[in-house]
């Protein structure tokens, strides 16, 4: 069994007023880290990065000749779910076997850690599937009391293996159904119940200006 990770990077960053992926943090650009997360840990076999044509370029640029063997750039979708079909379309054509991990993360996570990384894909290969969760730490007022609602916020990457997520993607396209995330189309198209574990709050996604902020808040910058 493989584990091949899939990093979508074709956003256009819309909400955030300028492509996120480049802005600076600690001298480097938001996509090194990510991408240096995936080609560092010893459990990947291989990376695909969904992007554009000028994306892939900057990013060549920036690790110059450090670019990793492991590493394939493909071409996005219009959607989050185009772009995953497309990246398991390549994959497919590369033989991947049905049992082989997949790892779809988002590159606007930029601070995923290794250990995360690594945690989950020990999981998935044990349990099936694996994501990451976090407290959403929403409050109620139940009676006299100030409780915790419980709600959590589903983070990625997202493991399943290529059998089901090619199943529920192939589907999905054929239905017009564009999820929020891999869970959600897995969700829909199996009967699998996807596994999770406690993830980071370093690996929150950044969407707006503001959440670069608080992540630099955390990291001391």
């Amino acid at each position: 069994m493989k584990v091949h990770g899939i990093l979508l990077a074709a956003g256009k960053s819309i909400r955030f007023k300028e492509n996120k992926l480049f802005s600076i943090v600690n001298d480097f650009p938001i996509i090194k880290y990510p991408i240096e997360t995936f080609t560092n840990s010893s459990l990947i076999d291989t990376l695909t990065i969904t992007t554009d044509t000028k994306n892939k370029k900057k990013i060549e640029d920036i690790f110059s000749d450090r670019i990793s063997e492991k590493i394939t750039f493909i071409e996005g979708g219009s959607s989050r779910n185009e772009s995953e079909l497309n990246a398991l379309k390549y994959l497919e054509l590369q033989s991947v076997q049905e049992n082989d991990l997949i790892v779809i993360h988002d590159a606007a996570r930029a601070f995923l850690s290794t250990d995360l990384l690594n945690r989950l894909i020990l999981h998935a290969q044990e349990f099936g599937s694996a994501s990451p969760y976090i407290s959403s730490g929403l409050l109620i007022n139940d009676g006299n009391e100030i409780k915790e609602k419980g709600i959590v916020e589903i983070q990625t990457p997202q493991i399943f293996d290529f059998k089901n997520l090619m199943k529920s993607y192939k589907e999905a396209s054929l239905d017009g159904f564009n999820s929020v995330d891999t869970t959600e189309c897995i969700s829909k198209y199996t009967k699998i119940i996807p596994q999770v574990i406690e993830g980071e709050t370093l690996n929150k996604k950044i969407t707006y200006k503001q959440d670069l902020d608080e992540l630099k808040e955390i990291l001391e910058i």
